[in-house]
């Protein structure tokens, strides 16, 4: 569309400059023609005064006359073209072509302004919705009157009300965590003395039962904040294996009950940006599922490296993999798979959410050798 403005520009000007010309051209050859006319009659004046007799015959002469090769004759006595050039007519012809020039040069001028100004005017714009885009909170420009003006408005008009939008809906979804945060408290409280009551009566069902609710209600929990976008992750320097062992550390009964085999290399310098503590929460449930379906004296195998573009973290176990209908779902809320025992359905979920909030991507797979594998990369950029 720039292309096509600026070609309608060019032959708009070039139109307008021919016809300027053309107007100078006609002006001038006008003003020749009648310097022509009047240094003719002042010659046949002069004429018919000498000969009045032959007055008849001399304006027959000259009506019937051609311009040829007579000029030869006011050669021999010493006269050449440039002797009948008035002063005037060099004048009016520089003039003419000075006009020309400078017009052209306006012109050019003119239509590089204006488009300067529209150029500026659209940067300006386009500024101000970048800096709208990425979440700067910026002033509104200065109102200005020209040929934007009225883009402008719908523009401001369109930001403020996306604004008012945007800030209606984050503190809908705080109130939102904040009641669910509430709710999963008051039912905490009766949670843990019932948990208290059959750790003392040592009811080892009951307290179990209990200890899934509690964990069920933490997991609610969590899942209302990502959903209200109130969870705040850091963005510091996480160093891979210490997160990977802390996060081994949480289901270290399991690993103790079944004997399994750990393997974490210790890799210098391996990191991502990202937040420690929720980094363990989110690895903590898919090493749980690891270890959940590891059999007996079975392996839990960890690999990471990095790259100038991400940190890639892969974890397997040695057990029957997955389902073949179980992969593609296996990442949704409350989904349990053919092989799922007691879970709920919930921890790979916030894991995945936990993951994609820090800038990574996760997937689970079966390995070759057998056996469920998640790849986890946590990108740079």
């Amino acid at each position: 569309m720039c292309g096509k403005k600026n070609t309608y520009t060019v032959i708009l000007s070039v139109a307008v400059t021919l016809c300027v010309s053309l107007l100078i051209c006609f002006i001038l050859s006008f003003v020749y023609t009648k310097e022509q006319y009047g240094m003719l009659s002042a010659v046949t004046e002069q004429l018919v005064a000498e000969y009045p007799a032959d007055e008849q015959h001399i304006v027959e002469i000259i009506k019937n006359s051609r311009h040829g090769d007579s000029s030869t004759v006011l050669a021999e006595y010493g006269f050449e073209t440039i002797d009948f050039i008035t002063p005037y007519a060099g004048v009016s012809a520089a003039s003419a072509v000075l006009f020309v020039v400078v017009f052209m040069i306006l012109l050019i001028g003119i239509n590089h302004l204006i488009k300067s100004s529209y150029k500026k005017r659209i940067h300006e714009l386009t500024q101000y919705l970048e800096q709208i885009n990425s979440g700067d909170d910026v002033a509104i420009l200065l109102k200005k009157e020209d040929s934007f003006s009225l883009l402008q408005d719908e523009m401001y008009k369109t930001v403020t009300e996306m604004k008012i939008a945007k800030d209606k809906a984050v503190n809908e979804r705080k109130e939102y965590a904040d009641s669910l945060a509430n709710i999963a408290h008051q039912i905490k409280t009766p949670v843990t003395a019932i948990s208290l009551t059959a750790q003392a009566e040592k009811n080892a069902g009951l307290k179990k039962q209990t200890d899934r609710l509690s964990r069920l209600v933490d997991s609610l929990l969590y899942i209302s904040k990502i959903d209200a976008g109130v969870l705040n992750l850091k963005q510091d320097s996480v160093d891979v294996y210490t997160m990977l062992e802390l996060s081994v550390e949480t289901v270290e009964h399991i690993i103790h009950r079944k004997n399994i085999t750990v393997k974490l290399p210790n890799h210098s310098e391996v990191n991502f940006n990202g937040d420690l503590d929720w980094s363990v929460e989110a690895f903590s449930n898919i090493i749980k599922n690891c270890a959940e379906h590891t059999p007996q004296n079975g392996t839990l195998e960890f690999e990471y490296q990095a790259n100038p573009l991400y940190t890639e973290i892969t974890v397997k176990d040695d057990g029957h993999g997955f389902d073949r209908r179980d992969i593609k779902n296996i990442f949704k809320r409350f989904y349990q798979g053919k092989d799922s025992s007691n879970g709920i359905g919930i921890g790979l979920s916030i894991a995945k959410s936990i993951i994609e909030m820090q800038n990574g991507f996760i997937t689970a797979e079966n390995d070759k050798k057998g056996g469920a594998r998640f790849n986890i990369r946590f990108y740079r950029h």
